[in-house]
């Protein structure tokens, strides 16, 4: 192998384990991070989701991530998760270049293989701060489901497209998504039966084990009818319509006039190009403007998603002279197959963004290559460095909670120095300052207690075993049964101990779904017997004390 052919494999390999090194040990908050942690912490301690604690999706996530950390040494526990998260993105980054070079001519198209797979990485790893989450795990699933199929595996495809869907709701279309394709390739009634069969084997063996735990109607109960109709539309229709168009059009601009005054554009003013370059520079205007972290910026997703609608659409010049199958629409719907794992991510009632899956987001944008004259493995690496640059300047502000203008030198504290679980993982001043807080509060009162309104792995880091029925207590998340956990915490005469800098938040991140009901409740009738620099310490009023309404 040349230098030539190996500078993709290594770029492949280094730009990885860069991101391991300088990207996926720094970081933490006390909201979304740390929800799986403590999920896997109550699997691992015998708990059944529904039936014994508040979650309201399917749980194969929470056995995964239990399974992983009754794999991963103690010390390294959380560092473990976070790491895991980007293990999960770049398997998933793979998983779906291998299966659109299983469609689609990489070598008439002039696509390496691993610029596209790394692409995918570094645009879908920004996507999230890096920690475990269900959407990761059901692009993971539903990326290997569509490799499987492609590849000639109908039975392990349909058990990976059920895990998929046993991950969270909005993937309820990518079984779907496989069955077609298998239809369109041809591939033969015994595969497709075989798809079906471990398809519903599959969830059949879920519902089974949750009704023989007891726990389906709750199940039921807590996974169903949050999502209104007029959400489901915004997320997976009208917020591609209403994203930011200038870029883009921007971008065709000295195209459109050059052709107008008929001249040749030159390769470097080429849309796909200049796209590139407002991109990176809108982002990371936005970045040092805001002081923030951004993860997807500029509706790059979406805009993608849309060009990668149209090629399916219109494949005559954009796929068909690269489909590997003479199958008639193999180039559309297999390319359609992969985007509704990208579009799945985001219909939901919070995150909207398709960016998780990112590996045919940016292969839809390469398609459009060839339409300006444009070299397709040339724009890969121009994308690579564009993502590179941009995210590396937005990371410069990593993600915290609630919003602090932090620069990423200021994550210098080893949160294993207070919590050994947590040793590598790099937080803030005011984070340590929290955590020591946190340990010190528990060692004063004792295992009966509950943080609120987050910090979801307080009872993880404590190795506690989990007491009240939520790790973190917005409406949402408990399916809006306010009563029956506010009733809990009464009853179990639970210490809280409530973080100053949200005590007053009516409400998460700003989503109007996502109110702190029982947080306000307790916090406007519980009596403060303590308070610490970052928290505040609640007890039960007594008997004649006020009770929800």
């Amino acid at each position: 192998m040349n230098a030539k052919n190996a500078l993709p494999w290594l770029a492949a390999v280094l730009i990885p384990v860069f991101y391991a090194v300088f990207y996926a040990p720094y970081g933490m908050d006390t909201t979304d991070f740390g929800y799986f942690y403590g999920y896997g912490w109550r699997v691992l301690n015998g708990q059944i989701p529904y039936r014994d604690f508040a979650y309201i999706k399917p749980a194969l996530p929470l056995y995964w991530h239990a399974l992983w950390m009754a794999a991963t040494p103690e010390k390294w526990l959380v560092l473990g998760g976070k790491l895991g998260f980007m293990a999960s993105m770049l398997a998933s980054s793979w998983f779906g270049a291998l299966y659109l070079a299983k469609i689609f001519d990489f070598n008439k198209l002039r696509l390496s293989l691993p610029p596209l797979a790394t692409c995918g990485f570094v645009f879908g790893v920004h996507s999230f701060p890096a920690m475990p989450w269900h959407t990761p795990d059901g692009v993971l699933f539903a990326s290997a489901s569509l490799l499987a199929a492609v590849s000639g595996y109908p039975f392990p495809a349909g058990i990976l497209a059920a895990c998929a869907l046993l991950c969270k709701q909005s993937f309820l279309f990518v079984p779907a998504a496989v069955l077609i394709l298998l239809i369109v390739l041809k591939s033969g009634k015994k595969k497709i039966c075989y798809f079906v069969f471990a398809l519903a084997l599959t969830v059949g063996l879920a519902i089974g084990w949750l009704i023989y735990n007891g726990a389906f109607a709750q199940f039921r109960a807590m996974t169903t009818g949050q999502l209104a109709i007029a959400e489901a539309l915004d997320a997976g229709i009208l917020i591609y319509l209403r994203q930011n168009w200038l870029i883009p059009l921007c971008a065709l601009l000295p195209w459109a006039v050059l052709k107008l005054l008929k001249k040749s554009p030159p390769p470097p003013l080429s849309p796909c190009f200049v796209y590139l370059v407002f991109l990176a520079a809108w982002y990371i205007y936005n970045v040092f403007a805001q002081k923030t972290w951004i993860g997807f910026g500029a509706s790059w997703p979406t805009l993608f998603m849309i060009l990668g609608g149209i090629a399916a659409f219109f494949p005559g010049r954009l796929l068909e002279p690269w489909t590997r199958t003479p199958q008639k629409f193999a180039g559309s719907v297999g390319l359609c197959a992969a985007l509704v794992v990208s579009w799945s991510v985001a219909v939901s009632g919070g995150y909207k963004i398709p960016a998780f899956f990112a590996t045919p987001l940016v292969f839809s944008f390469f398609l459009f290559a060839p339409l300006f004259r444009t070299r397709v493995n040339a724009l890969a690496w121009a994308t690579l460095l564009c993502g590179l640059v941009m995210f590396g300047a937005g990371y410069r502000y990593p993600y915290v909670f609630p919003i602090r203008t932090l620069n990423f030198s200021d994550f210098k504290y080893d949160a294993g120095e207070i919590f050994p679980r947590a040793s590598g993982v790099m937080v803030d001043g005011e984070m340590a300052a929290k955590l020591a807080e946190l340990k010190q509060l528990r060692a004063k009162y004792g295992p009966g207690y509950k943080t609120l309104p987050g910090f979801t792995l307080s009872y993880f880091l404590n190795a506690d075993y989990p007491v009240y029925g939520s790790d973190w207590l917005i409406d949402w998340e408990i399916n809006g049964e306010i009563e029956k956990f506010y009733k809990e915490a009464l009853d179990k005469e639970l210490k809280i101990f409530m973080e100053k800098d949200q005590m007053d938040a009516v409400r998460a991140d700003h989503y109007e779904r996502a109110a702190y009901g029982i947080p306000q409740l307790i916090r406007k009738n519980w009596k403060i017997i303590d308070e610490t620099p970052h928290f505040i310490v609640l007890e039960p009023p007594d008997s004649s004390g006020r009770r929800i309404k």
